[in-house]
């Protein structure tokens, strides 16, 4: 059977994620490129990247020699079920440079060298007129005007000006397109190195997309990493590279399946939101008497689907809800918390300051640590952050034992009309921190949270 009448599905491709095997969908089109890897410009994790993944958006907003097509075609193996029936060509005029850039580069182009190319004949008429009037030709007609310097300029000598200013102005032009063709980086590999600027439309986060609140809907399963001790990244593939998830910031998603013959269903914070175009992303510690976690989700394949329904809860985060907000965090609870810092963070109008106390047995069980605490360093008067471990290492720098009341008191804010204090983790550690904080003035919440409450508990 030819590639063209061969169909795989979303599942089918997506099993296809490892080093040694990698393929990807661009444009509805489905590409075993495992034996690419060494020769892609690019480097071949940037390939690896999106094994088993739509890499349209990606392929788009690079840019690819005028071969790339026929290069592509050698590693077409079909195409994918339900995808466009026609592949829209790649983008080849320049690594990530607009149509819009290109257009203004080339009327930049033609208009520098009409004016050089005028300045040239004007400049060697000139030189033509005043050799021929020296050798007699024209002696009756005046003599042209010309600055001190340049009287007695022949043919010969406004050509060669004519030329180094032509030669001037071509230098300047291309030394400018190249800094517009070289202003992003190669296909879906970005320097890290590059400081992302705040999100310039945060209403982004509170608009509907994918999630259903009544209907449980599946995705595919296309990255499973272990990122701590029985904690795994989990990556689902949304149905297109563009498809908004749908999870306002602070609620969180609910996952059902059946384990040992019983429905169990169970509810987690995705670390994602809705600026992450395409995926789910979870970050799950996988318990191993867990019904859900240890039954279910630590034995998942990549390929395999989910059931996921959304949103839920009863925090909708917006701008301007406090002033300060102390957070308290043991383990997996990082992951509402972090939903939260990351819509604080990267509003350019939130002022909204943090304080987070997270809480770990190990410095290993620390989840999110790098991305934390890039946070802290780009946004200082966002977050605070303060690690504590019940069990650390000699050389440990940071706090150590349990979370008290005297820790509380020192890292969060003080209890008045502008300050909200977020805990979620383990059962014993919420209710402690809930009583120490009733303590420090703060007032008692009630058995379900609210967003009015001052001490809310996810």
């Amino acid at each position: 059977m030819a590639a063209d009448d061969i169909e795989y599905s979303a599942k089918e491709v997506a099993a296809h994620n490892t080093p040694d095997d990698v393929w990807m969908v661009i444009h509805g089109e489905v590409y075993d490129v495992t034996n690419y890897l060494q020769d892609h410009p690019g480097g071949a994790e940037v390939l690896v990247d999106v094994a088993g993944r739509d890499a349209s958006e990606g392929f788009d907003n690079a840019g690819h020699s005028e071969d790339a097509s026929e290069i592509m075609a050698a590693y077409r193996v079909g195409k994918l079920q339900g995808g466009p029936k026609k592949s829209t060509p790649p983008v080849r005029l320049s690594i990530g440079v607009t149509m819009r850039k290109h257009d203004t580069a080339k009327k930049s182009m033609k208009t520098l060298a009409s004016i050089g190319a005028a300045t040239a004949a004007v400049l060697g008429a000139v030189g033509l007129y005043q050799e021929a009037r020296q050798r007699g030709f024209f002696a009756a007609l005046p003599k042209l005007p010309m600055p001190r310097r340049t009287q007695g300029l022949g043919f010969l000598e406004g050509f060669l000006i004519a030329s180094a200013a032509f030669g001037i102005a071509s230098t300047i032009l291309s030394r400018r397109l190249l800094q517009i063709l070289h202003s992003h980086p190669s296909f879906m590999n970005y320097p890290s190195h590059i400081k992302l600027p705040k999100r310039a439309n945060p209403e982004l986060l509170s608009q509907g997309g994918w999630l259903h609140p009544t209907t449980f809907q599946t995705l595919v399963l296309v990255k499973k990493d272990l990122v701590a001790p029985n904690t795994y990244r989990l990556i689902f593939q949304l149905p297109t590279p563009k498809s908004v998830l749908g999870l306002p910031s602070g609620q969180h998603v609910a996952i059902t399946a059946i384990v040992d013959g019983q429905a169990v269903t169970r509810s987690y914070t995705p670390i994602s939101n809705n600026a992450d175009l395409g995926t789910l992303e979870l970050i799950v510690k996988c318990y191993p008497n867990g019904k859900l976690t240890g039954g279910y989700l630590a034995n998942l394949e990549i390929g395999d689907e989910v059931k996921f329904r959304g949103p839920k809860g009863a925090m909708r985060y917006k701008r301007g809800l406090c002033k300060r907000i102390g957070m308290l965090a043991g383990g997996s609870g990082i992951t509402p918390m972090y939903q939260l810092i990351r819509a604080i963070c990267e509003d350019q109008r939130d002022t909204t300051e943090i304080s987070l106390i997270y809480a770990n047995r190990t410095e290993e069980d620390i989840l999110l640590r790098s991305e934390l605490e890039a946070f802290a360093r780009k946004y200082p008067k966002n977050l605070k952050l303060h690690y504590m471990l019940d069990k650390p290492s000699p050389d440990w720098q940071g706090g150590a034992g349990y979370v008290t009341k005297e820790i509380m008191a020192e890292h969060f804010p003080a209890a008045d009309s502008g300050s909200r204090v977020m805990i979620c983790g383990p059962p014993g550690m919420v209710n402690a921190a809930k009583k120490a904080l009733v303590e420090l003035g703060f007032e008692k919440p009630g058995a379900m949270s609210k967003m009015s409450d001052q001490i809310f508990c996810f």
